[in-house]
């Protein structure tokens, strides 16, 4: 007889007579949290509580203390001083840890999934749940669990379970772990740390919707994104951490996007007038430096663009409609359709599999890139390196300086340094893959300034985001739809809104040069 093991529901004390959520019983609270490492103080005093029944955005710049925050309340680490209970439990851990029994109704969702990449869909199930299931038949219990799961969250999912992790494309590993942390036999909270930075608008929509089944059930949704609509379009509270601590907390009700920002002490400028002429009278006569013309190959379909020197170029649409592989192309440039007239930097979408150095220190993994150009005679140069990566790490504000451990960073100031990596070579085309993905709104608006200081001094970039807004800040956009280029936007045609309307209207499959 088949049992299932697994539950996405809360314990019995989490309802009300007659199953209903309280909605106000606190499932998860900490008191005056502090955690330190080293000199650099992650928390510093924390106070939240999170409620049974309820959506709570965690909202705040990198380096807030997010991650942190989320490690001590899921049981992974032990704060230094302060108190956590978990359903009324003290779960304060002592000389010996967190106490594993404590925590075990709280599940995370990491954004730089912890799944083991040699192991297949239902081994990593057992790895994180096996005290959920059968010591007999494990693999047939866990890949049915998963299955379901997948299915509930993300019909269309394209994925089994005797599929390795390490096969997965990265949209298909973001919901993978999502489901690990769903599978339990009870469900207390939910952590989901940057949940959708990898996936496309209709797997968050079913994930979302989700979410709405697991609260109505009374189980604690926490939600961490630097999507701050997608956050107030979810949640019932917002709480702001800055600083290693929790500076304010609101109904998002009757909380603006602006509002948002500006308690997280955010001074976002809009792009203006005269930057936009600029771009646009810049976005005109130039050199070509790159250029595809016809290009048909797996996943595109008789793609034809150019960049010109000094130019940003945007790849906008849909999620996977051929941008990273128009990525692809220009940094391997190997058949004639396809050429490129100068030196290339790539920062690659998966900065955990293809861009951090995880060994080496924020200096090594920065320079790197850029030891060629700094030599002379094959000689490396010391001090030139030193303040190559000095200036960097001041211009980009990169938390814990030049001598920090790359895995010590949050997932923001990883990117970081994996973008200054690129525009610290010498390369006349920067190929950036989503390369803002996870980073607060503060450090995007450094990093579109940058991109347009490289590009008046006459480098290229051709960059791909999987946010549309993003592209208002490029000189020429093309659209891509089922691996088509379907228009092509420059100057003021350039909005959010525009490029939504060419994803999604109907076209006869012709390359449209609006």
């Amino acid at each position: 007889m088949h049992v299932d093991n697994f539950a996405a529901k809360p314990h019995a004390a989490s309802r009300k007579e007659g199953g209903r959520p309280s909605g106000q019983r606190p499932v998860v609270i900490a008191r005056g949290v502090t955690k330190t490492y080293g000199r650099t103080r992650a928390l510093t005093g924390v106070d939240l509580e999170v409620r049974a029944g309820e959506v709570l955005g965690l909202v705040g710049h990198n380096g807030a203390g997010k991650s942190t925050l989320m490690r001590v309340l899921a049981g992974l680490e032990a704060c230094d001083e302060g108190t956590v209970t978990v359903c009324g439990r003290d779960a304060s851990s002592g000389e010996a840890g967190p106490r594993a029994g404590d925590f075990r109704g709280v599940r995370m969702a990491y954004q730089e999934t912890s799944l083991c990449p040699d192991l297949t869909i239902a081994e990593n199930i057992w790895v994180s749940s096996r005290h959920c299931l059968p010591r007999m038949g494990w693999r047939r219990a866990a890949g049915n669990g998963a299955r379901r799961r997948l299915d509930e969250m993300f019909p269309g999912h394209g994925v089994t379970p005797g599929d390795r992790v390490e096969d997965l494309s990265l949209a298909q590993r973001q919901m993978v772990e999502i489901v690990r942390a769903s599978l339990v036999d009870r469900l207390d909270l939910l952590i989901l740390d940057e949940p959708t930075e990898s996936l496309g608008p209709d797997a968050a929509r079913s994930l979302y919707d989700y979410v709405r089944t697991l609260t109505a059930d009374g189980v604690a949704v926490l939600l961490i994104s630097h999507r701050i609509r997608e956050v107030l379009s979810v949640a019932d509270r917002v709480a702001v951490l800055r600083d290693g601590a929790v500076i304010a907390e609101r109904p998002a009700s009757g909380l603006g996007e602006h509002d948002v920002l500006a308690l997280m002490g955010a001074e976002v400028a809009a792009k203006t007038e005269n930057e936009r002429v600029t771009a646009e009278g810049a976005a005109g006569d130039r050199p070509v430096l790159a250029e595809m013309r016809g290009t048909t190959a797996p996943g595109l379909r008789d793609v034809s663009l150019q960049v010109g020197v000094g130019e940003v170029v945007g790849l906008a649409g849909l999620a996977g409609q051929g941008q990273q592989e128009v990525l692809e192309r220009l940094w391997r440039p190997v058949r004639r359709d396809t050429k490129v007239r100068g030196t290339r930097a790539y920062v690659p979408g998966d900065r955990q599999r293809s861009g951090v150095l995880p060994l080496w220190s924020v200096a090594e993994n920065l320079v790197v890139s850029a030891m060629r150009g700094i030599a002379r005679r094959g000689l490396r140069r010391p001090a030139e390196e030193r303040a190559v990566v000095r200036d960097w790490v001041e211009r980009l504000a990169i938390r814990g300086g030049p001598d920090a451990a790359m895995t010590d960073l949050s997932g923001g100031n990883q990117q970081k340094v994996i973008v200054a990596r690129a525009f610290a070579s010498a390369a006349d085309l920067v190929l950036l893959d989503d390369p803002f993905r996870g980073v607060d709104v503060h450090t995007k608006t450094d990093l579109y300034g940058l991109i347009r200081q490289e590009a008046a001094q006459g480098r290229s970039v051709v960059w791909y985001s999987s946010e549309n807004a993003e592209m208002a800040h490029c000189d020429r956009v093309y659209v891509f739809r089922a691996g088509r280029v379907v228009a092509e936007l420059t100057g003021a045609e350039i909005s959010e809104e525009r490029i939504i309307a060419v994803s999604f209207a109907e076209s006869d499959g012709a390359q449209n040069h609006e």
